[in-house]
């Protein structure tokens, strides 16, 4: 993989595919990785209105496998050398009032979405192993991808499912050079699960460009260096692990 040589421009020569990206920690990841020289593919349900410099929007939708091979094909047509997995949903009751709806939605949203991408996408960067060029998978999970807790059980169960795939990846794309890396946010002040921004009760938590800044991280990496996992959490979340 290139390293760019511009100042402020570390990613200069990237393609990056983004899921998940209209809003929130995925709109936040786009922003960063465009400013900093990458070429951007965003993917979202509702992409009307967006626009970001260096960065393309389309219509995604990660539970549909027509969707997940179109939106690949575009950015394989650019030469994409990174997928960012970051699309998820969530839902919290207790397990004897989790529906069907609710368990479909889900684990089709945050299990079967990454296992699309990665369909879609690791072919390319097979290929762009035979040229002697790496690739990189970085899949957006929570820190609860190792623990749980009440009434939170399907949804810690598809992070813990996603953790899984990744760790898995990792061990799959070690022969073909591919860097996975696994981004486990904490209390993160998103749009996440009907929440509105900026109110005070959320004031000490995580900013979406935290998340992004993570990611960067993983990406800016030497060559040499496979960053596996970063945990994340703001300082006035209770410390777990």
């Amino acid at each position: 993989m290139s390293e760019s040589n511009e100042p402020g421009k570390p990613l200069a020569g990237r393609t990056i595919a983004v899921t998940g990206a209209s809003k929130g920690i995925g709109l936040a990841i786009v922003e960063l990785l465009a400013s900093k020289g990458a070429s951007v593919f965003g993917g979202a349900r509702e992409v009307d209105g967006l626009q970001v410099s260096g960065a393309t929007f389309s219509v995604l939708d990660v539970t549909s496998e027509s969707s997940v091979s179109a939106f690949a094909d575009a950015a394989i047509s650019a030469g994409v050398d990174t997928l960012i997995n970051n699309a998820g949903v969530g839902a919290f009751s207790p397990i004897e009032e989790i529906s069907v709806a609710d368990y479909r939605r889900v684990m089709d949203t945050n299990v079967l979405g990454v296992i699309l991408a990665c369909r879609y996408f690791l072919p390319q960067f097979k290929h762009r192993h035979t040229q002697g060029r790496s690739s990189q998978v970085i899949n957006i999970t929570s820190d609860v991808s190792a623990r749980t807790f009440a009434h939170g059980g399907l949804y810690t169960a598809s992070k813990h499912a996603q953790r899984a795939l990744t760790q898995a990846l990792a061990c799959e794309g070690e022969s073909y050079g591919l860097r996975v890396t696994e981004i486990r946010p904490g209390m993160t002040d998103t749009f996440f699960n009907g929440n509105v921004p900026g109110s005070a009760v959320r004031s000490q938590d995580l900013r979406p460009e935290d998340i992004a800044e993570a990611v960067l991280y993983a990406l800016a990496a030497p060559a040499h260096v496979r960053v596996d996992e970063v945990l994340v959490h703001p300082v006035a979340q209770a410390v777990t692990f």
